[in-house]
């Protein structure tokens, strides 16, 4: 065989085994994207979707924690009390309804059975309600935070399902509830008067 052809052979077959190791080498970030995106869509698909409805078309919005309650009504681009007239916090207010809207389970629980005493869920320990121009009603039921505090669990009051959302959605309510209003504008400070520096005395030239 000549030797020639044999050592070129060789070159060839090393020469494409560096270039096979440096693809498989470089190719490793688009891979992990790949897994990444996947993983991103695995985790979206695994998080229900409980409300969607148009925030901007609530005219009522009522919380409730125990005992205690309060309704909130939209007035133009404000939110006013409805017991008192007084304006609402506005952010805040706003900030839970635009959540609400487009609110999503952290899971779905599984083989959830008609026993609602085991989520805290046969009498809610909150309750959110939107009012929609139009008459529609979409009511959340707040029920105990699970055994290993990973969540709230929650249910729409019309249907049977049960699932577990984030413990934030429960704090920021029964926040409000206890304090609706909107928070007093603080008052500025009234200038501070410096005093005017004394005029420095003119110093009399001597005569020569």
């Amino acid at each position: 065989m000549n030797y020639r052809v044999t050592i070129g052979f060789l070159a060839v077959a090393i020469v494409l085994g560096v270039l096979v190791i440096g693809l498989d080498k470089f190719n490793i970030g688009p891979t992990q994207a790949a897994q990444a995106n996947a993983t991103a869509t695995t985790t979206a698909s695994q998080q229900p979707q409980i409300f969607s409805f148009d925030d901007s078309k609530v005219t009522t919005f009522e919380l409730h924690q125990a005992d205690k309650s309060v309704q909130v009504q939209k007035q133009g681009d404000t939110w006013v009390i409805a017991d008192s007239g007084a304006p609402a916090n506005k952010s805040s207010f706003t900030s839970l309804l635009v959540r609400m809207a487009q609110l999503k389970a952290t899971r779905a629980v599984t083989d959830a059975g008609t026993d609602l005493s085991q989520y805290g869920l046969d009498s809610p320990k909150d309750t959110a309600i939107a009012t929609l121009d139009d008459g529609t009603k979409y009511e959340l039921d707040l029920g105990s935070k699970t055994p290993v505090q990973t969540g709230t669990y929650a249910k729409k009051a019309d249907a049977a399902e049960i699932y577990v959302i984030a413990d934030q959605f429960a704090t920021d309510l029964e926040r409000l509830v206890a304090n609706p209003a909107e928070p007093p504008t603080p008052t500025p400070l009234p200038p501070t008067n410096t005093p005017a520096a004394a005029p420095e005395s003119a110093t009399p030239t001597p005569n020569p």
